[in-house]
């Protein structure tokens, strides 16, 4: 095999290694990254390939430039094909690197690919493959190489461990083999070429595929490795772009509750009410520490006293890790959630800065109100009176032109054009959308690319119509804007199914991490936020009042007997071993605490397992040179020859396989060495190894370490990367 064909066929097999140790992480990430870090893959080797037939230090050179021409590719979306990236303008890195973590920490696989973190996957996997071609091409050390690619390959099945990797191992085992064959030194690949060695690498890899294949489903797996660092489904984004956490396949329960309330209720996180060109955000608006409380729920009576009562909810057991904290519609007051928590008085939810939900134990009062249908139908719209006026809720009706007059706005006059009121306009809305003309499904819009909660999005929705509660939400809430009525979309979880556990007369409901949902709210002037559900999966349609006086219809979860227990001081317990820290409000802060210290752990630990990685082949080398030199000091010829050749080695000193100790010798006093101690070497090697009686060596590790010091660099950089990457554990010459 020639010198240029070896090469390209290390260039080749190190991109195809690169590629197939990139590819796990579309079971973590879904792949629109994928093409873009694949050309950025593709043109490291190609400039290495090109630049290297001239000079390796311009191949060097040329990658760098094109790494600095990649990061910007990756940074601006004007010159990255199909949008991935939006615009970055005025970004710094540090940023940009920070919310890619808080992606990947806070998102459940399989997680779409956000601006930072897609910036972020293209620049790594660039880098990834400038330092495979380098040190397997160029220095031809491919097992080093290899490391890095071995960790990105484990990090996905450590992170999501599914027990599909193997489909992926057997691509990237084989890419490696090749990339160690065709990456060693030409007088290696010379050999292998004469013995035949090369073929039979490629047959016993083949052969191990095959039997892996084949005996691999058949390995217990232990119990433990159902879990790992991102396999959990108690992390949620709040924001409207639901589409990742509802494509997560994840049952596990996320929180319990027990409630007063006829029937389990939504769980609010948190709510969208501005909405724009970008879609549907959180509203922030005042907030209170949130011992002070929400204040009264007080329709206006604009359509006479509403009937309510109020029920308290109790919430335990929680694993969702999030910053907001689950809770009924109407909130009143919440106790036990410790501190470091905020009311949003606006739309009564609970968040917080710095504390996470997980752990948490604490109860809800609320107030209940029960409309009847003439009261609903009462509310007038907006535009009719100036009390209305007044009453109406900030940015609530707020909406571009574009949507009103648009594709949106025509299909919702069309759907109410004969309704009367606000409330019956919403009720046609609902029941049009849950109409047969519509599916749920959540892969359609990543299929037909209209996976967000724009308007353009929306409009899409409309002509395929098929989707998910995002999307059936977020059409409702513009079709009912575009006709004049208040909306916003809330976030949080579908009432939970019941266990087998009571506390008191009241049944325990559990809550899985797959109830997640988006619903739409009304508000109906002298009545206040009314829930709606237009996704036609969900069997409980919210507020559909059938006749005068009735209440809405629920679900078929049984109805729960209702207590007239006062809101404690304190935390109720929902069982007799619950904690004290919970009662006096303490849990949420010790909570923190702990997963503060649980992620600076992982993270020095993370650093440690890195370090002792890069150091594995200095310690490899540390420990041969320290039992050679021992031998030598003992007058062991061979061992000092070992070492004096590895010593050479490491320093880029290279020597034909037929030279003798004296050419050897004096290859190295001209790269530096001292002639009396190669003098020393040399003499006891040919001693040995023609004298008929060859005198006594005597200490040789003394010549050694003056060899060492004549031939090693004067640059302290050079010293350093051939003691952490010595060659002479990769080349036998």
């Amino acid at each position: 095999m020639t010198r240029l064909s070896a090469r390209a066929g290390a260039g080749l097999a190190a991109f195809f290694a690169v590629m197939t140790a990139l590819l796990p992480l579309t079971t973590l990430l879904l792949p629109s990254w994928l093409l873009p870090a694949g050309a950025a893959v593709l043109a490291m080797g190609v400039l290495g390939a090109i630049r290297r037939r001239f000079h390796p230090a311009l191949a060097l050179a040329a990658q760098l430039v094109a790494l600095a021409v990649v990061t910007w590719w990756a940074f601006f979306p004007q010159v990255l094909i199909g949008g991935l990236v939006p615009s970055a303008e005025g970004w710094l890195l540090p940023d940009v690197i920070w919310a890619a973590g808080d992606e990947l920490m806070t998102g459940i696989a399989p997680m779409g690919v956000g601006q930072s973190l897609a910036f972020v996957l293209i620049v790594a996997s660039a880098l990834i493959a400038m330092f495979v071609d380098q040190v397997a091409v160029a220095l031809r050390m491919p097992i080093v190489a290899a490391l890095p690619l071995v960790c990105v390959f484990i990090a996905p099945q450590l992170a999501v461990p599914r027990g599909d990797h193997l489909v992926f191992a057997i691509p990237f085992v084989l890419a490696l083999l090749a990339l160690i064959a065709l990456g060693g030194s030409s007088k290696r690949q010379s050999e292998r070429d004469r013995t035949g060695a090369g073929a039979m690498t490629l047959v016993t890899a083949v052969i191990v595929a095959v039997v892996a294949v084949a005996v691999a489903p058949l390995v217990p797996v232990m119990p433990s490795a159902d879990s790992g660092i991102l396999a959990r489904g108690s992390s949620v984004d709040v924001s409207i772009d639901l589409g990742n956490d509802l494509r997560s396949a994840s049952t596990d329960e996320v929180l319990r509750v027990r409630t007063e309330q006829n029937r389990a209720p939504y769980l609010r996180l948190a709510t969208n009410t501005l909405f724009d060109e970008d879609g549907w955000h959180i509203d922030g608006g005042p907030s209170a520490p949130l011992e002070d409380g929400f204040g009264e729920v007080t329709p206006s009576g604009l359509v006479g006293e509403i009937e309510s009562e109020r029920a308290l909810t109790w919430v335990s057991d929680v694993t969702l890790d999030a910053q907001y904290l689950p809770i009924p519609a109407n909130a009143i007051e919440v106790r036990g959630s410790g501190g470091g928590w905020l009311a949003m008085l606006d739309n009564r939810t609970v968040r917080s800065t710095s504390e996470s939900s997980e752990d948490t134990r604490y109860v809800t009062m609320a107030e209940i109100l029960s409309p009847s249908r003439e009261q609903l139908d009462a509310s007038p719209w907006v535009s009719s009176s100036q009390q209305a006026t007044a009453e109406l809720p900030g940015a609530s009706l707020r909406v571009e032109g574009s949507v009103i007059n648009g594709a949106i706005g025509d299909a919702a006059r069309e759907v109410t054009v004969d309704d009367r009121t606000p409330y019956e306009a919403a009720l046609s809305l609902q029941s049009w959308l849950r109409g047969p003309d519509f599916e749920y499904s959540l892969e359609t819009p990543v299929e037909e690319g209209f996976d967000g909660s724009d308007a353009e999005a929306t409009e899409q929705f409309l002509i395929t119509r098929e989707g998910y509660c995002v999307h059936f939400a977020s059409t409702f809430a513009l079709m009912a804007r575009s006709v004049g009525i208040p909306t916003r979309v809330a976030i949080g979880y579908l009432p939970g199914t019941t266990t087998s556990e009571r506390i008191g007369d009241l049944p325990v409901y559990s809550v899985t991490a797959d109830r997640l949902h988006a619903w739409p709210e009304v508000y109906l002037v002298g009545v206040g936020w009314t829930p709606f559900e237009p996704t036609p999966s969900i069997a409980q349609a919210q507020s559909v009042v059938a006749s005068e006086g009735a209440s809405a219809t629920g679900g078929d979860e049984p109805e729960v007997e209702r207590s007239q227990a006062p809101l404690a001081e304190e935390t109720p317990t929902p069982t007799p071993t619950a904690s004290a820290d919970a009662e006096n409000g303490g849990g949420a802060d010790d909570a923190g605490s702990s997963s503060v210290a649980l992620w600076i752990l992982i993270a020095v630990g993370v650093v440690v397992a890195a370090a002792l990685i890069v150091s594995v082949p200095a310690l490899v080398r540390f420990a041969l040179r320290s039992a050679r030199m021992r031998a030598a000091a003992r007058g062991d010829v061979a061992s000092a020859w070992r070492e004096l050749r590895a010593l050479a080695s490491d320093a880029g000193i290279s020597f034909e396989p037929s030279d003798s100790p004296r050419a050897i010798g004096a290859v190295l006093i001209g790269s530096g060495a001292d002639p009396t101690a190669v003098g020393t070497l040399t003499s006891a090697v040919e001693q040995a190894s023609f004298a008929a009686s060859p005198a006594a060596a005597g200490d040789l590790a003394g010549p050694l370490r003056t060899v060492s010091a004549g031939i090693r660099s004067d640059r302290t950089a050079t010293r350093i990367l051939r003691a952490m990457l010595p060659r002479s554990l990769w080349t036998r010459k």
